[in-house]
């Protein structure tokens, strides 16, 4: 990867990252307690060859609490939690077509409450490189299955001719990219 490739990337990430937080912070006004739906977003971007994937959510959509672990039944949870997080191909599938692969992970589980507005988050990136990235034309999310938790999740995609957003469920976990006319 170039040098303008990884800056390329990382302006990515952090345009997504951006994106991410501001639709993820409280609308009721920085109210204590758990959010009324468990709820998670993820952003796809592709260019060329890569596909970003950033997915955000608040620690109790994802553990069903939103503190630094405070017994072994949540310290077990935090360390499947991270460990879910980190097999992005497994929480990410895209159509085979594609073969896309997995090229990098970053994983956040901080939970530091001071930077989070009363909620703190976990968020994970991913990179992935497809051999045939004009052939991308939709994605699983393994998420529902990693974190029985969560209900929801908002995606917003943007690919080469294709931008959109879905709302993803248990019961739907595919996200077709629709193209643009």
């Amino acid at each position: 990867m170039t040098v303008a490739q990884r800056i390329m990337t990382r302006l990515c990430l952090s345009l997504l990252a951006i994106i991410l937080v501001m639709g993820s912070v409280p609308a009721r006004g920085g109210e204590e307690g758990p959010l009324p739906r468990a709820i998670a977003r993820v952003a796809i971007f592709a260019e060329g060859q890569t596909v970003l994937v950033h997915v955000a959510a608040p620690a109790v959509s994802l553990l069903g609490f939103a503190h630094q672990p405070r017994n072994a039944r949540e310290r077990d949870t935090m360390r499947l939690a991270t460990e879910n997080l980190q097999t992005g191909d497994g929480l990410i599938r895209f159509n085979t077509v594609a073969r896309c692969r997995l090229a990098k992970a970053d994983v956040d589980t901080t939970l530091d409450i001071r930077y989070a507005q009363g909620h703190p988050e976990m968020s994970a990136s991913y990179r992935f490189v497809c051999a045939q990235p004009d052939k991308l034309d939709s994605a699983a999310l393994g998420l529902f299955v990693g974190f029985p938790v969560l209900n929801l999740a908002l995606v917003q995609y943007s690919l080469p001719g294709c931008k959109g957003e879905a709302e993803l469920t248990r019961g739907q976990p595919v996200v077709s990219f629709i193209p643009l006319e």
